[in-house]
């Protein structure tokens, strides 16, 4: 037995969510003198299986379970074991537990003790326990703990005859360790920072788990477990029927329809496909009324949808956890080569912001602020359009003052192409904070000319105007979109065109006519 090695031991399916576990875990720091290693079970019949073999190969004496689908947030969680397991009667560790006994062992649907961030596939929460003990306590000695992480310092088999599938092994491995004089124990999470793990868990169907508790509850009956028959098996059944038919629905094409049944089932009862199901329509609507597409539009592309999704998802979470610049850039970049792909919009960014973490409007800050990066970026390059497409995947509200100015520069800067003026409003700059403060100038120049204020204010507005190059139709946008006293604005800059360039000017005919409108 090596008392200086850490072994990560997970059993996994889903390699890209295996590779974002893991890249987490990457990011550990190491207690000095001590090594880590990570070891992944692909071929498991059950978790209980994948667990009880590398227990026995790893000689590691501080062994993490964890699944696939956890991504640690506690960088000092090695440490910090390091430290719970100084007391030689630990003998299991966990993020979430519970304090009550239940003769039922309902404990899945009732931990209330530490803490962890989870998504539910189309939102994310934080799981805190209401008890979160005295303020002095640090560890709560519990009943069991969820599967999601489980650290021992002490290698017990694994129940592999009796649960031989994906559920309540982690319930009957707390109870036999606690059989075998151990403490089993949770640290006490009182605030969302403390949290020790990420779930992205998405949405549990309890068919398996209602079977697996009444195997629970026989095998450890002299315990005072007594399983009782609550209807769920069944009420679970008619679910699948529900949710088979919907996806029949939709894969038949008829998303209008599936999005009604999908309503009247009642977000609460989807399984993770139909989830995703609901994200696909709602992005689809969301793109098709902002862009006149969407990038997933047939019910064949959900897979290719999902694949998308998720990684955008992690790239997101990856932004939002991490402290190191470095790589909530490198995050963006995958992002970003995304939006340019085609094979995103923003609308998806924004969906997947919404359901990804517990506080999407922190994360949203991070991702429109590169986002705005970005189009300045385009903008400064002199890629207007390119800047154009991207503005126009958001809309007005979440854009910002800067991108819906600019998306107004680029109309005004369309028509003065179309009309092949010379001077054209990207000439004043290319520096988007310019651009806007040129904007709004223009404008509280105009709002003079409405108020009739002294003509020497009008003067400064000719002056800048023909040293900006400042074209009629940014003036006419002005007018008809910011201006409230139109008639009086334009008589007053017929005048100033007529003093400056001579009553019968086209300019001042032009304001002339438009004053008699």
């Amino acid at each position: 037995m090596n008392e200086h090695k850490f072994c990560f031991i997970i059993c996994a399916n889903k390699e890209r969510f295996l590779e974002e576990c893991l890249w987490y875990i990457d990011q550990l720091p190491v207690p000095e003198g001590y090594e880590c290693e990570c070891r992944v079970i692909r071929d498991a019949k059950s978790m209980t299986s994948g667990y009880n073999r590398v227990m026995v190969e790893s000689d590691a004496k501080y062994k993490i379970y964890l699944h696939q689908d956890v991504f640690i947030l506690n960088r000092s969680l090695l440490q910090d074991l390091l430290d719970i397991f100084q007391d030689p009667v630990i003998g299991m560790v966990g993020a979430v537990g519970t304090c009550d006994f239940s003769a039922g062992a309902d404990y899945t649907l009732i931990w209330d003790i530490g803490g962890a961030e989870v998504s539910a596939g189309t939102n994310s929460h934080y799981l805190i326990g209401e008890d979160k003990g005295e303020g002095t306590e640090r560890l709560a000695d519990v009943v069991c703990i969820d599967g999601v992480l489980m650290a021992t310092q002490y290698d017990l088999p694994w129940e592999e005859e009796a649960f031989d599938g994906w559920d309540f092994y982690d319930i009957s491995q707390s109870v036999n360790f606690k059989q075998a004089g151990f403490r089993v124990v949770v640290p006490w999470i009182r605030t969302k920072e403390e949290i020790w793990v990420y779930h992205d868990k998405g949405r549990s169907v309890y068919d398996a788990w209602e079977r697996y508790r009444r195997v629970f509850c026989n095998k450890y009956r002299a315990l005072g477990y007594e399983y009782r028959d609550q209807g769920r098996l069944q009420r679970n059944e008619d679910l699948s029927d529900q949710r088979r038919d919907i996806l029949k629905v939709f894969q038949a094409g008829d998303l209008e329809k599936t999005n009604e049944l999908l309503n009247c089932l009642g977000e609460d009862q989807l399984d993770l496909r139909l989830c995703y199901v609901a994200l696909f329509i709602s992005i689809r609507q969301e793109e098709i009324a902002t862009m006149g597409e969407a990038s997933y539009s047939k019910e064949a592309e959900l897979d290719d949808f999902i694949e998308v999704f998720d990684e955008v998802k992690h790239m997101c979470r990856r932004m939002y956890f991490s402290e190191v610049p470095a790589v909530k850039e490198d995050a963006w970049q995958i992002i970003r080569e995304m939006l340019y792909q085609g094979k995103i919009t923003m609308k998806m960014v924004w969906a997947v912001v919404y359901v990804c973490v517990g506080e999407p409007n922190r994360l949203w800050g991070d991702v429109i602020g590169k986002y705005e990066e970005e189009i300045r970026s385009l903008i400064r390059q002199g890629d207007i359009l390119k800047a154009e497409q991207l503005l126009l995947q958001l809309d007005k509200d979440k854009r910002g003052k800067t991108g819906n100015v600019l998306l107004i520069l680029i109309g005004i800067f369309r028509k003065e192409l179309e009309k092949n003026v010379s001077s054209t409003v990207f000439d004043v700059s290319l520096d988007a904070n310019e651009l806007v403060e040129h904007f709004i100038r223009v404008k509280l120049y105009l709002r003079r000319l409405e108020f009739g204020l002294p003509e020497q204010t009008w003067l400064e507005f000719y002056e800048y105007g023909r040293q900006t190059g400042v074209s009629d139709y940014m003036i006419l946008y002005l007018l008809q979109n910011n201006i409230f006293y139109k008639e009086e604005c334009c008589r007053n800059l017929s005048g100033l065109f007529a003093k400056m360039e001579g009553a019968d000017s086209l300019r001042a005919r032009l304001y002339h006519g438009l004053a008699e409108k």
